[in-house]
């Protein structure tokens, strides 16, 4: 493909043949699924591992399809796409393929070492399979969004019911087409559709929902779960701020750092900084380095370039137009071309003097504006993210100490300190936001957790305790003769021994294994030698 930009306009993704799944077999299509997990489909973890290699081959054949695919509905270029769509989802299957086998092992803990009452005792927990799970993806990183959480629920055992975003239409047909074509029907469908057919999905029973998109959806896809007491992620957004203190080390990778966050994907990044918030002591230094940033990454003519995104579709060009007319802010003069409804490009841009109340701060912008709210001191900066939602993610760029100031009193997401969304490509950590910015977490062994049920198996040999002692967690209680139940099982099941601890054996007392034990053993001995069985032999009856 041509790497000079062609317009993409809205007739252009008419031309795409996205079929929606019929409502009527959205049903069965579910029933079959579940029909498939309770046959044992995907109970193995080889079988597992077998279908995330079928899906790594699919992706490798299907790439070019893929990113042709998001090239047709955002003008993301193919080297975009590639570092952060399909790079991730291939690291991400290549990380279970190595690491599946022991993450998926069966965990022993140890209890007795701190409750005595289970000596001999063999606990576990193991992460075992939700069931028939729900993803409905987005269309901004349409096969991202799709198959990071797919691939997860698969390395954790369950069958999945994809839904990609109709708002991708293209990118929609080929994830389907890949899926299709290379992961066995009985463990992946997809279905395809817009809100009609979300709905029906909603009313059927799934064992999780993992939804990506905007918080009004996010409720109803958490009401369709709370009605089926089934589990739910939901990976939002919210606005994002980035804060640049008068300490900051160096403005010039900052403003690069800031601008690429901003500008990648045309600014329709969930991660990507919605607003700045400056110390005015550093603004005039900053707002130039911005600028250069842009022109260095897309030139002064954005339109023009490769690699500078579109906007989804012109129902959101005209939302991020109407925001940026309403504003009270001055904008800054960046590049030297201009909005363009036709090919849904907006240009970068960035608005200096937005106030709290401007329109570009009442809800999240998606798109390459930059507003700059300026502040004197760092409570001030910190006062004005907390007055808001807490947010996915929170960037900081500052000394250690302020930036540590800020993250200690603040909420969000994820946060980082001297970049932005770097962080995004750590699979190592799990990536979800709070509060409205979402629920639950992802990515790597975090996805394993998300899509699996932590099951405690507890293992006891019939023989021990012996019946006289066994009887201690069971009435009676009461009388003379049984008054050493309730204070043996406590001193043994949980044992607190909270005047030693005070004193200075105490403090040594905790470096030894065991220690807790130790100071049951006077109690469980006495208990062995004394107590006789509650229930009487048959015999004993005669």
């Amino acid at each position: 493909m041509s790497k000079e930009h062609t317009t993409v306009t809205d007739s252009a993704l008419d031309d795409c043949d996205l079929v929606y799944t019929p409502v009527k077999s959205i049903g069965g299509i579910v029933d079959e699924l579940r029909t498939s997990f309770d046959g044992g489909t995907l109970r193995e973890v080889s079988e597992r591992k077998q279908h995330l290699r079928a899906l790594l081959k699919g992706l490798r054949a299907e790439e070019k399809r893929l990113l042709a695919a998001v090239r047709n509905d955002l003008n993301k270029s193919e080297d975009e796409t590639y570092m952060y769509e399909l790079s991730p989802v291939l690291f991400e299957i290549g990380l279970f393929l190595d690491k599946l086998d022991k993450w998926a092992r069966p965990e022993s803990a140890s209890i007795a070492g701190e409750q005595p009452a289970f000596m001999l005792s063999k606990a576990q927990v193991r992460r075992e399979p939700l069931g028939t799970v729900l993803v409905i993806g987005a269309w901004n990183y349409p096969i991202r969004l799709a198959l990071l959480p797919l691939v997860g629920a698969i390395a954790a055992g369950n069958t999945v019911v994809l839904k990609p975003s109709e708002g991708a239409p293209h990118t929609a047909v080929a994830v389907e087409r890949l899926l299709t074509e290379y992961v066995d029907a009985r463990v992946v469908r997809v279905v395809q559709g817009a809100v009609e057919e979300a709905t029906e999905l909603l009313q059927h029973r799934f064992d999780h929902f993992f939804y990506t998109g905007n918080g009004t959806v996010g409720r109803v896809v958490a009401r369709a779960a709370a009605e089926h007491l089934a589990g739910v992620t939901l990976e939002l957004g919210g606005k994002s701020p980035a804060i640049v203190h008068a300490d900051v080390a160096d403005l010039e990778p900052t403003a690069f750092r800031i601008m690429w966050a901003k500008l990648t994907n045309a600014g329709q990044t969930c991660v990507g900084v919605d607003y700045l918030l400056v110390h005015r002591s550093v603004k005039d230094r900053l707002i130039p380095l911005l600028v250069d940033a842009s022109r260095g990454m897309y030139g002064a003519a954005p339109q023009k370039s490769a690699d500078y995104g579109r906007i989804i579709n012109a129902r959101h060009w005209t939302r991020l137009d109407d925001m940026l007319r309403a504003s009270e802010g001055t904008p800054v003069a960046v590049v030297d071309d201009v909005a363009d409804k036709a090919d849904r490009y907006i240009p970068p841009t960035i608005v200096d003097g937005v106030r709290g109340d401007d329109s570009l701060m009442r809800a999240e912008i998606f798109g390459p504006i930059l507003p700059i709210v300026t502040y004197d001191t760092l409570d001030e900066a910190i006062a004005f993210v907390n007055e808001r939602d807490h947010p996915l993610a929170l960037y900081v760029f500052a000394s250690a100490a302020s930036a540590e100031r800020v993250i200690s009193r603040t909420r969000s997401g994820s946060a980082s300190v001297n970049d932005t969304m770097f962080f995004m490509g750590s699979h190592a950590t799990p990536f979800g936001g709070v509060g409205p910015s979402g629920v639950g977490s992802y990515t790597g062994k975090a996805s394993l957790d998300t899509f699996s049920h932590h099951r405690h198996v507890l293992k006891r040999p019939m023989w021990f305790p012996s019946p006289g002692l066994d009887s201690m967690r069971g009435a009676p209680f009461s009388g003379r003769e049984n008054s050493w139940k309730a204070r043996l099982c406590c001193a043994l099941s949980y044992p607190t021994a909270r005047p030693l601890r005070q004193t200075l054996l105490a403090k040594l007392a905790t470096f030894i294994p065991f220690w807790r034990l130790l100071l049951a053993t006077p109690s469980f001995l006495w208990a062995l030698f004394t107590a006789q069985p509650t229930i009487r032999r048959s015999s004993d009856s005669k």
